[in-house]
């Protein structure tokens, strides 16, 4: 099987991308679901056209331009976790579906001409081929997370599937990719739809998740935990004319770097304003009403960025935020602490009434019965492990209302109680759901942060173990490492495949030209790339002194000041962190 698109690479070298190797991943509705697991780009342009004769076209700037993007095509398909379908729409949850084909959910095919362009990943990549009228060559492809399961409850048969859609709209790394641009699009932005099935009845519940609606940054300085920090227009300047201040074209620029990483200003305004509107807006727009959760920490570094959104939101219509917007901050480590997930219950009795209001979307014999009138969107500082515990516990809540409503389970029956047990030789249906929604979460994190969540021993077993806590250190270091050292090539490959960089234009940039204040700044000097050999030598002086030195005094001695010596350059290195770290080179350059 193959699925062709055409990407122009740099002139005039264009390339197929063909999926070589396919899995499935599961049938739902009768429609199945494929995962990629082997992606390959062909070149179907050979480097060798001259015109005129005796002028090579294929310059050494080309070849030096298609070496890093085709790198970083290879680095986007070795990703994993692109879904796509020949039977359905993967792209739109049940409900879209459903409302364009006039209540009824028919066997459309997939195509880039219905499909929900947000989740589309291969939608920049496939614009030649479109241009060229050759749109039915094109699958769309999704990049999340699907799974599918099916168990008995109480002696009826029950279909459950967990469709993750990941949106492209502003893709990256965890700390090279933060909040919110100017247009309200965020990062690590996913619609995650449940979706349920019995007899002639079928349910959908969709959620979203997604970063702080906000200009901030966290960019990685090899400290565990960065201090997140807000993005404010200079000094005596404005958010945007249509709050009063000074032109949108000032505030985008400012969005874009030219704004100041600072602590939030006395008084002055806020540039965040415009986004965090603009995302509701579009939210309330595409789901209908919205309740927003954050569970970010109300004291510490991550409180900037509450106190920020809890600004905006407060005033309302006045800020441009929509007033079907409901907005609940729940400080996670705080009401869970000592690892008491349970207390979650908490949180959703607070939102109980909003859930109960927005429904679901359900379909008997093929038709639309009832739809979903809103929705919870969740988010942590990261919008991973809190989250996807929020939000699986959320689900489990709706389930069950589900399965009563489908007449699977009696009134205060419920299925997703981890008590439950399912028939002889078979998994109970609380075990599907728990592995279904763990494994969302391990694929959600593997994308966004470069390791399996944390925390998903409660997602699968329903408690908090000491095991779990070891596995989640192992994440937490994993995460460390790539976050520090490969997500500024990776967050590259990303911006190249989705046409938010260019590997052409920032290759053809001559070394110091145009150089930004903050790359000046974090440019390694003589000192700075001296200190990490500095570092080793001092360690291993340390080591020889204390193993071979004449007297016991001598021994000491020589441990201790070259011990110091190499923590007093240790000390320089953590406090120039951002100089060693990797950061994306092509941001800002398409």
């Amino acid at each position: 099987m193959a699925l062709f698109f055409s990407w122009i690479i740099a002139h005039p070298a264009r390339y197929l991308i063909v999926v070589r190797k396919r899995e499935v991943v599961g049938r739902f509705m009768e429609q199945t679901v494929y995962r990629a697991t082997k992606m390959e780009a062909i070149s179907v342009l050979a480097p060798t056209l001259t015109v005129p004769p005796n002028k090579t076209l294929y310059t050494k700037a080309d070849k030096k331009a298609e070496a890093a993007a085709k790198k970083a095509l290879d680095t986007v398909l070795g990703l994993g976790n692109c879904y796509f379908s020949f039977d359905f729409d993967m792209t739109r949850h049940l409900q879209a579906r459903s409302t364009t084909s006039g209540g009824t959910v028919s066997p459309a095919l997939p195509s880039l001409t219905r499909a929900d362009n947000r989740f589309v990943w291969n939608r920049h990549v496939a614009t030649d081929v479109v241009r060229m009228g050759l749109v039915d060559w094109v699958l769309p492809l999704v990049l999340g997370y699907v799974g599918v399961g099916s168990a008995i409850v109480a002696g009826k048969s029950v279909r459950l599937a967990l469709i993750s859609r990941r949106s492209a709209d502003r893709p990256g790394r965890r700390l090279t990719v933060r909040g919110a641009d100017m247009q309200g699009e965020v990062a690590n932005f996913v619609e995650t739809e449940m979706l349920l099935s019995h007899s002639e009845s079928v349910a959908s519940f969709v959620q979203v998740r997604g970063s702080m609606p906000l200009l901030w940054a966290q960019p990685a300085a090899l400290t565990l935990k960065p201090r997140p920090t807000l993005k404010h227009p200079p000094v005596g300047g404005a958010a945007d004319a249509g709050m009063g201040g000074a032109p949108l074209a000032t505030a985008v620029a400012a969005a874009n770097g030219d704004a100041q990483l600072a602590p939030p200003l006395a008084g002055g305004p806020s540039l965040s304003t415009t986004p965090a509107a603009r995302h509701f807006k579009k939210l309330t727009d595409t789901y209908g009403s919205v309740t927003a959760v954050s569970l970010i920490d109300s004291t510490g570094p991550e409180a900037v960025l509450g106190r920020e959104l809890a600004s905006i939101l407060s005033v309302g219509v006045t800020s441009g935020v929509p007033p079907s917007v409901r907005y609940l901050a729940w400080d996670f480590h705080t009401e869970c602490a000592g690892m008491k997930y349970d207390k979650v219950g908490a949180l959703l009795a607070s939102i109980r009434r909003d859930v109960e209001a927005y429904g679901v979307c359900r379909l008997r014999a093929g038709r639309l019965v009832k739809s979903q009138s809103g929705v919870v969107r969740t988010n942590c500082v990261d919008s991973l492990d809190r989250t996807n515990v929020v939000q699986c516990a959320l689900a489990a809540t709706v389930a069950d209302d589900v399965l009563r409503a489908f007449g699977v389970l009696l009134v205060g029956g419920t299925a997703t109680d981890r008590a439950a047990v399912g028939p002889r030789g078979a998994p109970s249906f609380a075990t599907v759901f728990q592995h279904l929604w763990a494994d969302n979460a391990d694929e959600m994190s593997r994308v966004y942060a470069g390791s399996p969540a944390l925390k998903t021993d409660y997602t699968r077993t329903g408690k908090r173990s000491k095991v779990g806590a070891a596995r989640d250190g192992v994440s937490s270091a994993r995460r460390y490492v790539a976050n520090n050292f490969s997500d500024g090539g990776l967050q590259d490959a990303l911006d190249v495949w989705a046409g938010v960089a260019s590997a052409r234009k920032a290759d053809a940039r001559p070394p110091g030209a145009d150089e930004t204040p903050e790359e000046v700044a974090l440019k390694q000097t003589g000192k700075d790339k001296a200190l990490l050999p500095a570092v080793a030598v001092c360690l291993a002086l340390a080591v020889v002194g204390a193993m071979y030195g004449r007297r016991w005094y001598v021994r000491v001695g020589l441990a201790v000041a070259f011990s110091g010596a190499a923590a007093g350059a240790g000390y320089m290195v953590v406090k120039n962190g951002r100089k060693y770290v990797s950061r994306p080179k092509l941001q800002g350059t398409a």
